[in-house]
């Protein structure tokens, strides 16, 4: 994703900012990647340039070197002189009219809980942690056969969409190719206080 935007960013006129030293890049991030193997509708991509920007200027630049599989929606200056930080993330899945009744019942069960421990473990070697998904999960609903949930993002992290397939009962090794990032929220102030502390993020 980042070398497709460094090409087409070197093929506008736009005024991009580079980082120093011997091999100069383009100042380019993504203040929330999205998990692997998920599809994504709401990627957000930060460019630093040298000076000031008209958005939309920067946006017709860039959209006219983007190949037909990648659209920009819209473009923004970011509010603030600090990184944008994300509060939370949704995400959505389609599911065959047999698995809505199941689905359904197991998110009732889930919202239900006070707490969803869950053991997290990115080797077979290791033990793993433990963390309570139900403390990260800000909604899950079914509309018609549509599967949606929207997660909290803390500094420590957030819940996997792998993570919150299994505990509805549905095969991550499936569906999670199936998942689609349709929304992000970005906080628009520094939190009041810590927050829980997540083992890892997605």
């Amino acid at each position: 994703m980042m070398r497709l935007f460094e090409r087409a960013l070197a093929r506008t006129q736009l005024p991009v900012r580079f980082s120093e030293g011997f091999n100069p890049r383009p100042k380019l991030s993504l203040p929330l990647p999205r998990p692997v193997g998920i599809a994504s509708t709401a990627d957000v991509l930060v460019v630093e340039f040298t000076g000031p920007m008209d958005p939309q200027e920067a946006l017709r630049q860039l959209a006219a070197q983007m190949p037909g599989s990648v659209t920009l929606e819209e473009a923004w200056i970011p509010p603030g002189q600090r990184p944008m930080q994300p509060e939370s993330a949704t995400y959505s899945l389609e599911l065959p009219a047999d698995q809505v009744a199941p689905v359904g019942e197991r998110i009732g069960v889930l919202l239900q809980a006070s707490n969803w421990p869950i053991r997290r473990s990115d080797s077979e070697s290791e033990p793993g942690k433990e963390l309570d998904l139900r403390s990260y999960l800000l909604h899950a609903g079914i509309e018609g056969r549509r599967l949606s949930w929207t997660v909290r993002i803390s500094g420590g992290g957030t819940i996997r969409p792998s993570e919150f397939l299994a505990a509805v009962g549905l095969d991550p090794a499936q569906w999670h190719h199936r998942v689609c990032r349709t929304a992000i929220a970005w906080r628009t102030q520094a939190p009041a206080g810590p927050e829980p502390h997540s083992p890892a993020d997605e």
